[in-house]
């Protein structure tokens, strides 16, 4: 099952899509108050808003609502740590994000004034639908289900000689710059467990990352299980569960304004963003 978060041009709204006949049906009230029971049984109906709508004159909007805390954690494939010159930690790392950083599909991404050094990270993001997490052994269970992410970084803020190692905050907080969506796709479509999905991202249509997320060092429930140990998670949380190898900071070949940033997931779709101009120097 696919579910959006649309803009009819008056307002935003949840749905269940059909892409193939081009439909949207509305469901009834905000996340928190349909997604606990559909994540505690996914072949359940849903309490429907109205009849099916065109998708057509619709808006996708990234599917995370203002209120949701949003965490990302970082140096989860081995590869990707290695790539950046570094050294595997003996477990996961996480940070917050804000949900200014955050834009939809087709949104363009903006070049923040402060950097020059502007990456891409392909990630596989899972979607909190339970209330909260009842037993971190099967965290997973608290998964309605997976979307998109390109987590943009700063790289040059990131490792610009903060006191601390990296400024983490500097490089990923950055205002409309994180792209995720188009959609969620139930978790009911990947079967149980962790999921084994090939996830890809080009710029201009060049192969830049690839990967499975069966080769992530911790999978989605453990990365689970270690935040919500430290921050609670709750109905609508959302988790970007860390990229590849890959990243331009490796290859020194930095996004550029104009650049078509596309990331995709098998079994879930793609997520389109491109670049926006570099602002004038001061």
């Amino acid at each position: 099952m696919k579910i959006g978060r649309c803009h009819d041009g008056k307002a935003a709204f949840w749905a269940v899509l059909d892409t193939e006949a081009a439909t949207a049906r509305p469901l009834a009230g905000r996340f928190s108050e349909w997604a606990p029971a559909l994540t505690a049984d996914l072949a359940g109906e849903p309490v429907w808003a109205g009849p099916a709508r065109s998708l057509e004159g619709l808006r996708l909007l990234a599917p995370v609502e203002s209120s949701t805390k949003i965490v990302a954690a970082g140096a989860t494939y081995a590869k990707h740590v290695d790539g950046l010159g570094l050294q595997m930690p003996k477990q996961p790392a996480a940070f917050l994000k804000p949900y200014e950083s955050i834009i939809g599909p087709d949104d363009a991404i903006a070049y923040p004034a402060l950097t020059t050094q502007l990456d891409y990270e392909a990630e596989l993001v899972a979607v909190v639908g339970a209330d909260h997490i009842a037993d971190r052994s099967a965290a997973i269970g608290s998964v309605l289900g997976y979307t998109v992410g390109n987590d943009v970084s700063a790289r040059d803020l990131q490792f610009g000689g903060s006191v601390t190692g990296m400024d983490m905050f500097s490089a990923k907080a950055l205002d409309r710059t994180t792209g995720v969506g188009p959609w969620i796709v139930t978790r009911d479509e990947f079967g149980a467990g962790h999921p084994d999905l090939e996830i890809g991202l080009t710029v201009d249509g060049a192969p830049r990352q690839k990967d499975r997320t069966s080769s992530m060092v911790w999978g989605v429930g453990e990365l689970l299980a270690y935040v919500d140990s430290r921050s609670s998670l709750h109905c609508g949380d959302i988790l970007f569960t860390g990229t590849m190898a890959g990243v331009a900071h490796e290859s020194g070949r930095y996004l550029e304004p104009g650049q078509v940033v596309r990331v995709t997931i098998e079994g879930i779709g793609s997520l389109s963003n491109t670049v926006g101009p570099r602002p004038p120097v001061a």
